[in-house]
């Protein structure tokens, strides 16, 4: 299989790296766990991590503040307000400003509509670079999981050993470190400050 490279956190070099794999042996078999892992970060996150472009349409509430539920906002192509929908060149509003991380977008002299998906915005949202943290989760539960089918380990929630056990037990299949770092990347809906 080929490693989606539009949602993959992190790299086939990189993760043998982590999971300290020399030979070319896995190699098909690391991939599946990058793509899956990768898919399962996106969905727990509720939004894609990698940046992309985003063409949305939302209601306002009649301020000129609106957060965008995708970001970081890497750039805004286009907004244009237009309770008709038609959203042509009359109807772009060209005096804004926007926050990259919070992915708060601020008009100048104008105000988003209460009318129904009557603001367009078309941006790009999401991680160039994977966070250092983001990519650190992501691919520990990628090694998780390799370990776990190399070693025939599935369905094993712990070992006995003389002088003590070791519990390996985690909640839906996502490792509870990982876990707290995806918190921290959750998509909101869209709102105003």
């Amino acid at each position: 299989m080929a490693l989606d490279t539009v949602n993959a956190l992190t790299t086939l070099p990189s993760l043998k790296t982590w999971c300290s794999v020399t030979c070319t042996d896995f190699d098909d078999v690391l991939t599946d766990i990058i793509n899956s892992v990768s898919i399962q970060f996106n969905n727990l996150t509720g939004k894609d991590l990698l940046a992309r472009d985003i063409t949305e349409q939302y209601t306002g509430d009649g301020s000129q503040i609106m957060l965008l539920p995708e970001y970081p906002i890497n750039s805004i192509t286009t907004i244009h307000i237009d309770t008709d929908k038609a959203f042509g060149a009359t109807t772009e509003v060209t005096d804004f400003d926007y926050d990259t991380n919070t992915g708060a977008v601020v008009l100048d002299d104008e105000y988003f509509t209460t009318v129904f998906k009557a603001n367009k915005i078309v941006y790009n949202a999401g991680y160039a670079t994977i966070p250092g943290d983001l990519k650190t989760a992501a691919q520990d539960q990628m090694k998780w999981l390799f370990r776990r089918w190399r070693d025939n380990t599935e369905g094993v929630t712990g070992i006995s050993m003389e002088g003590g056990n070791i519990t390996m037990t985690e909640e839906g299949e996502v490792l509870k470190s990982s876990l707290k770092i995806i918190e921290r990347y959750r998509k909101r809906d869209h709102g105003y400050l």
